[in-house]
Protein backbone atom coordinates (compact mmCIF):
# COMPACT_ATOMS: atom_id res chain seq x y z
CA UNK A 1 0.00 0.00 0.00
CA UNK A 2 1.43 3.45 -0.92
CA UNK A 3 2.83 5.52 1.93
CA UNK A 4 0.57 8.37 3.04
CA UNK A 5 1.24 11.63 4.84
CA UNK A 6 -0.24 12.24 8.28
CA UNK A 7 -2.51 14.86 6.71
CA UNK A 8 -3.90 12.30 4.25
CA UNK A 9 -4.55 9.83 7.06
CA UNK A 10 -6.38 12.47 9.10
CA UNK A 11 -8.50 13.36 6.06
CA UNK A 12 -9.48 9.71 5.74
CA UNK A 13 -10.42 9.60 9.42
CA UNK A 14 -12.53 12.76 9.08
CA UNK A 15 -14.40 10.99 6.27
CA UNK A 16 -15.02 8.02 8.57
CA UNK A 17 -12.43 5.75 6.90
CA UNK A 18 -10.76 3.93 9.79
CA UNK A 19 -8.15 1.34 8.86
CA UNK A 20 -7.41 -1.69 11.05
CA UNK A 21 -3.58 -1.45 10.84
CA UNK A 22 -1.23 1.52 10.66
CA UNK A 23 2.57 1.56 10.48
CA UNK A 24 4.71 4.51 11.56
CA UNK A 25 8.20 3.93 10.17
CA UNK A 26 11.41 5.95 9.96
CA UNK A 27 14.28 7.10 12.14
CA UNK A 28 12.57 10.15 13.69
CA UNK A 29 11.34 8.72 17.00
CA UNK A 30 9.79 12.02 18.06
CA UNK A 31 7.38 11.90 15.10
CA UNK A 32 6.44 8.36 16.10
CA UNK A 33 5.21 9.61 19.46
CA UNK A 34 3.63 12.75 18.02
CA UNK A 35 1.71 10.87 15.33
CA UNK A 36 0.72 8.09 17.72
CA UNK A 37 -0.75 10.68 20.09
CA UNK A 38 -2.68 12.35 17.24
CA UNK A 39 -3.97 9.03 15.91
CA UNK A 40 -5.04 7.66 19.27
CA UNK A 41 -6.79 10.89 20.23
CA UNK A 42 -8.74 10.94 16.98
CA UNK A 43 -9.57 7.23 16.99
CA UNK A 44 -10.70 7.21 20.63
CA UNK A 45 -12.55 10.50 20.55
CA UNK A 46 -15.21 10.33 23.28
CA UNK A 47 -14.24 6.80 24.37
CA UNK A 48 -12.84 5.84 27.80
CA UNK A 49 -9.11 5.85 27.05
CA UNK A 50 -8.01 3.89 30.12
CA UNK A 51 -9.90 0.82 28.93
CA UNK A 52 -9.19 1.08 25.20
CA UNK A 53 -5.62 2.27 24.71
CA UNK A 54 -2.55 0.13 25.35
CA UNK A 55 1.12 0.31 24.34
CA UNK A 56 3.42 -2.73 24.10
CA UNK A 57 7.07 -3.35 23.23
CA UNK A 58 7.70 -5.77 20.36
CA UNK A 59 9.43 -8.53 22.32
CA UNK A 60 8.11 -12.09 22.47
CA UNK A 61 5.71 -11.43 25.36
CA UNK A 62 4.69 -8.00 24.09
CA UNK A 63 3.65 -9.24 20.66
CA UNK A 64 1.52 -12.03 22.12
CA UNK A 65 -0.18 -9.66 24.58
CA UNK A 66 -0.69 -6.93 21.98
CA UNK A 67 -2.28 -9.23 19.40
CA UNK A 68 -4.43 -10.94 22.03
CA UNK A 69 -5.77 -7.59 23.18
CA UNK A 70 -6.23 -6.44 19.58
CA UNK A 71 -8.62 -9.36 19.09
CA UNK A 72 -10.61 -8.32 22.17
CA UNK A 73 -13.72 -6.18 21.78
CA UNK A 74 -13.42 -2.58 23.03
CA UNK A 75 -15.09 -1.55 26.28
CA UNK A 76 -17.89 1.01 26.01
CA UNK A 77 -16.44 2.28 22.73
CA UNK A 78 -16.57 1.73 18.99
CA UNK A 79 -12.94 0.63 18.88
CA UNK A 80 -9.75 0.20 20.83
CA UNK A 81 -6.19 1.28 19.91
CA UNK A 82 -3.22 -1.02 20.46
CA UNK A 83 0.30 0.31 19.79
CA UNK A 84 3.21 -2.07 19.20
CA UNK A 85 6.57 -0.29 19.44
CA UNK A 86 9.91 -1.48 18.07
CA UNK A 87 8.75 -3.88 15.37
CA UNK A 88 12.13 -3.38 13.63
CA UNK A 89 13.46 -5.70 16.36
CA UNK A 90 10.98 -8.52 15.68
CA UNK A 91 12.34 -12.03 15.42
CA UNK A 92 10.97 -14.36 12.73
CA UNK A 93 8.51 -16.11 15.06
CA UNK A 94 6.95 -12.83 16.22
CA UNK A 95 6.96 -11.46 12.67
CA UNK A 96 4.93 -14.48 11.54
CA UNK A 97 2.40 -13.91 14.33
CA UNK A 98 2.06 -10.28 13.30
CA UNK A 99 1.64 -11.29 9.65
CA UNK A 100 -1.15 -13.70 10.58
CA UNK A 101 -3.00 -10.99 12.49
CA UNK A 102 -2.62 -8.38 9.75
CA UNK A 103 -4.03 -10.76 7.16
CA UNK A 104 -7.24 -11.03 9.22
CA UNK A 105 -7.32 -8.03 11.60
CA UNK A 106 -10.06 -7.15 14.05
CA UNK A 107 -12.36 -4.48 12.63
CA UNK A 108 -12.95 -3.03 16.09
CA UNK A 109 -9.24 -2.38 16.76
CA UNK A 110 -6.73 0.01 15.26
CA UNK A 111 -3.30 -1.63 15.58
CA UNK A 112 -0.51 0.95 15.29
CA UNK A 113 2.95 -0.54 14.67
CA UNK A 114 6.09 1.58 15.11
CA UNK A 115 9.44 0.84 13.46
CA UNK A 116 12.73 2.76 13.32
CA UNK A 117 13.51 1.15 9.95
CA UNK A 118 13.57 3.79 7.23
CA UNK A 119 12.32 1.43 4.52
CA UNK A 120 9.04 -0.48 4.38
CA UNK A 121 10.64 -3.33 2.45
CA UNK A 122 12.24 -4.47 5.73
CA UNK A 123 8.81 -4.94 7.34
CA UNK A 124 6.83 -8.20 7.58
CA UNK A 125 5.21 -8.98 4.24
CA UNK A 126 1.58 -8.56 5.32
CA UNK A 127 2.28 -5.09 6.71
CA UNK A 128 3.74 -3.99 3.39
CA UNK A 129 0.65 -5.17 1.55
CA UNK A 130 -2.21 -4.32 3.92
CA UNK A 131 -1.26 -1.59 6.39
CA UNK A 132 -1.62 2.16 6.03
CA UNK A 133 2.00 3.37 6.21
CA UNK A 134 3.16 6.79 7.42
CA UNK A 135 6.77 7.87 7.03
CA UNK A 136 8.51 9.47 10.03
CA UNK A 137 11.77 10.58 8.45
CA UNK A 138 14.06 13.28 9.78
CA UNK A 139 12.86 16.74 8.83
CA UNK A 140 14.97 19.23 6.93
CA UNK A 141 14.55 22.54 5.18
CA UNK A 142 11.00 23.74 4.73
CA UNK A 143 9.51 20.68 6.43
CA UNK A 144 11.52 21.41 9.57
CA UNK A 145 10.64 25.11 9.54
CA UNK A 146 6.94 24.28 9.12
CA UNK A 147 7.12 21.82 12.01
CA UNK A 148 8.65 24.46 14.30
CA UNK A 149 5.87 26.91 13.41
CA UNK A 150 3.14 24.34 14.06
CA UNK A 151 4.74 23.26 17.33
CA UNK A 152 4.78 26.86 18.53
CA UNK A 153 1.10 27.26 17.64
CA UNK A 154 0.26 24.17 19.67
CA UNK A 155 1.89 25.97 22.62
CA UNK A 156 -0.38 28.96 21.88
CA UNK A 157 2.47 31.10 20.57
CA UNK A 158 3.18 32.61 17.16
CA UNK A 159 6.65 32.49 15.67
CA UNK A 160 7.82 34.86 12.94
CA UNK A 161 9.79 33.51 9.97
CA UNK A 162 12.86 35.35 11.20
CA UNK A 163 12.45 33.79 14.65
CA UNK A 164 12.19 30.31 13.12
CA UNK A 165 15.43 30.89 11.18
CA UNK A 166 17.18 32.21 14.30
CA UNK A 167 15.89 29.25 16.32
CA UNK A 168 17.21 26.69 13.85
CA UNK A 169 20.59 28.37 13.40
CA UNK A 170 23.34 26.00 14.58
CA UNK A 171 20.69 23.53 15.77
CA UNK A 172 20.67 19.87 14.83
CA UNK A 173 17.33 18.64 13.50
CA UNK A 174 16.67 16.58 16.62
CA UNK A 175 12.98 17.11 17.37
CA UNK A 176 13.32 16.10 21.02
CA UNK A 177 15.86 18.86 21.59
CA UNK A 178 13.91 21.38 19.50
CA UNK A 179 10.67 20.61 21.33
CA UNK A 180 12.32 21.15 24.70
CA UNK A 181 13.74 24.52 23.58
CA UNK A 182 10.35 25.52 22.16
CA UNK A 183 8.69 24.79 25.50
CA UNK A 184 11.10 27.23 27.17
CA UNK A 185 10.48 29.85 24.49
CA UNK A 186 6.71 29.60 24.80
CA UNK A 187 6.89 29.88 28.58
CA UNK A 188 9.10 32.97 28.16
CA UNK A 189 6.67 34.88 25.89
CA UNK A 190 3.54 33.63 27.66
CA UNK A 191 0.21 32.38 26.35
CA UNK A 192 -0.81 33.88 23.00
CA UNK A 193 2.61 35.56 22.72
CA UNK A 194 4.69 36.43 19.67
CA UNK A 195 8.18 34.95 19.37
CA UNK A 196 10.80 37.11 17.65
CA UNK A 197 14.57 36.62 17.08
CA UNK A 198 15.40 38.60 20.22
CA UNK A 199 13.39 36.12 22.30
CA UNK A 200 15.23 33.19 20.69
CA UNK A 201 18.64 34.66 21.51
CA UNK A 202 17.57 35.54 25.05
CA UNK A 203 16.25 32.08 25.88
CA UNK A 204 17.97 29.49 23.71
CA UNK A 205 21.50 30.57 22.87
CA UNK A 206 23.22 29.96 26.21
CA UNK A 207 21.52 26.64 26.92
CA UNK A 208 22.16 25.51 23.35
CA UNK A 209 25.87 26.26 23.64
CA UNK A 210 26.19 24.49 26.98
CA UNK A 211 23.91 21.54 26.36
CA UNK A 212 25.16 20.60 22.91
CA UNK A 213 28.78 21.68 22.71
CA UNK A 214 30.08 21.54 26.28
CA UNK A 215 28.91 18.00 26.95
CA UNK A 216 29.86 16.81 23.46
CA UNK A 217 33.34 18.28 23.79
CA UNK A 218 33.87 16.69 27.19
CA UNK A 219 32.72 13.31 25.89
CA UNK A 220 34.80 13.65 22.73
CA UNK A 221 37.92 14.49 24.74
CA UNK A 222 37.10 11.75 27.28
CA UNK A 223 37.39 14.23 30.13
CA UNK A 224 35.48 12.39 32.84
CA UNK A 225 35.49 15.14 35.54
CA UNK A 226 34.40 17.80 33.02
CA UNK A 227 31.71 15.57 31.48
CA UNK A 228 30.28 14.71 34.90
CA UNK A 229 30.37 18.37 35.93
CA UNK A 230 28.47 19.50 32.81
CA UNK A 231 26.01 16.64 33.26
CA UNK A 232 25.33 17.72 36.84
CA UNK A 233 24.89 21.35 35.76
CA UNK A 234 22.36 20.37 33.11
CA UNK A 235 20.30 18.32 35.54
CA UNK A 236 20.48 21.04 38.21
CA UNK A 237 19.16 23.52 35.65
CA UNK A 238 16.12 21.34 35.16
CA UNK A 239 17.02 19.63 31.90
CA UNK A 240 15.06 16.39 31.55
CA UNK A 241 17.26 13.26 31.92
CA UNK A 242 15.84 11.75 28.72
CA UNK A 243 16.67 14.95 26.88
CA UNK A 244 20.27 14.76 28.10
CA UNK A 245 20.35 11.11 27.02
CA UNK A 246 19.08 12.16 23.59
CA UNK A 247 21.93 14.68 23.36
CA UNK A 248 24.49 11.98 24.15
CA UNK A 249 23.04 9.62 21.52
CA UNK A 250 23.06 12.52 19.04
CA UNK A 251 26.77 13.01 19.76
CA UNK A 252 27.45 9.34 19.00
CA UNK A 253 25.38 9.49 15.82
CA UNK A 254 27.29 12.53 14.59
CA UNK A 255 30.65 10.94 15.42
CA UNK A 256 29.70 7.88 13.41
CA UNK A 257 28.42 9.96 10.47
CA UNK A 258 31.57 12.09 10.37
CA UNK A 259 33.74 8.96 10.61
CA UNK A 260 32.01 7.37 7.61
CA UNK A 261 32.06 10.56 5.53
CA UNK A 262 35.73 11.10 6.34
CA UNK A 263 36.52 7.56 5.19
CA UNK A 264 34.74 8.49 1.93
CA UNK A 265 37.35 11.27 1.62
CA UNK A 266 34.89 14.14 2.06
CA UNK A 267 36.42 17.35 3.40
CA UNK A 268 35.09 19.29 6.41
CA UNK A 269 33.13 21.71 4.24
CA UNK A 270 31.31 18.90 2.43
CA UNK A 271 30.61 17.08 5.69
CA UNK A 272 29.21 20.27 7.25
CA UNK A 273 26.88 20.72 4.28
CA UNK A 274 25.75 17.08 4.34
CA UNK A 275 25.01 17.09 8.08
CA UNK A 276 23.71 20.67 8.25
CA UNK A 277 26.23 21.67 10.93
CA UNK A 278 28.70 24.55 11.30
CA UNK A 279 32.16 23.78 9.91
CA UNK A 280 33.90 24.29 13.27
CA UNK A 281 31.62 21.68 14.88
CA UNK A 282 32.40 19.17 12.12
CA UNK A 283 36.10 19.90 12.53
CA UNK A 284 35.91 18.98 16.22
CA UNK A 285 33.86 15.86 15.47
CA UNK A 286 36.38 14.79 12.85
CA UNK A 287 39.21 15.15 15.36
CA UNK A 288 37.31 13.11 17.94
CA UNK A 289 36.25 10.45 15.42
CA UNK A 290 39.86 9.84 14.39
CA UNK A 291 40.45 8.40 17.86
CA UNK A 292 37.74 5.77 17.38
CA UNK A 293 37.27 2.87 14.99
CA UNK A 294 33.90 1.85 13.58
CA UNK A 295 33.99 -1.21 15.84
CA UNK A 296 34.53 1.01 18.88
CA UNK A 297 31.63 3.25 17.84
CA UNK A 298 29.44 0.17 17.53
CA UNK A 299 30.35 -0.83 21.08
CA UNK A 300 29.57 2.70 22.32
CA UNK A 301 26.15 2.48 20.68
CA UNK A 302 25.60 -0.81 22.50
CA UNK A 303 26.44 0.92 25.79
CA UNK A 304 23.88 3.62 24.97
CA UNK A 305 21.27 0.97 24.10
CA UNK A 306 21.83 -0.72 27.47
CA UNK A 307 21.33 2.66 29.19
CA UNK A 308 18.11 3.17 27.24
CA UNK A 309 16.82 -0.22 28.39
CA UNK A 310 17.76 0.65 31.98
CA UNK A 311 15.73 3.87 31.73
CA UNK A 312 12.69 1.96 30.48
CA UNK A 313 12.83 -1.19 32.58
CA UNK A 314 14.18 -0.21 36.02
CA UNK A 315 13.61 2.33 38.76
CA UNK A 316 17.26 3.36 38.99
CA UNK A 317 17.76 7.12 39.53
CA UNK A 318 18.11 8.79 36.09
CA UNK A 319 21.22 10.71 37.14
CA UNK A 320 22.94 7.48 38.17
CA UNK A 321 22.13 5.91 34.80
CA UNK A 322 23.51 8.93 32.95
CA UNK A 323 26.65 9.10 35.08
CA UNK A 324 27.35 5.42 34.41
CA UNK A 325 26.84 6.05 30.68
CA UNK A 326 29.24 9.02 30.72
CA UNK A 327 31.90 6.94 32.54
CA UNK A 328 31.54 4.17 29.96
CA UNK A 329 31.75 6.56 27.01
CA UNK A 330 34.82 8.32 28.40
CA UNK A 331 36.67 5.10 29.20
CA UNK A 332 38.82 3.13 26.80
CA UNK A 333 36.72 0.95 24.48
Amino acid sequence: MPTQSMRQVMQRLEQGQVDPVYVLFGEEAYLHQEYLAILSQRLLEGAPRDFNYDVFQADSDGVVEALSLARTLPMMAARRVVALQGIHQLRKAEARQLDQYVEAPSESTALVCLSLDSEMKKMPRALQQNAVTIACNRLNGRQLRDWVGRAALRCQARMSKAAVEAFLQDQDNDLFLLSHELDKLCAYVGSDGDIEPADVHAVCYASRQQSIFALSDALGDRQIPQALRVLDQLLQQGEAPLLVFSMIVRHLRLLWSVKVLTQQRQDVGSIAKTLGLPAHVCRQLAAHSRELSIAQLQRLYQVALEADLTFKSTNKPPQAVLERLVLALCSDV
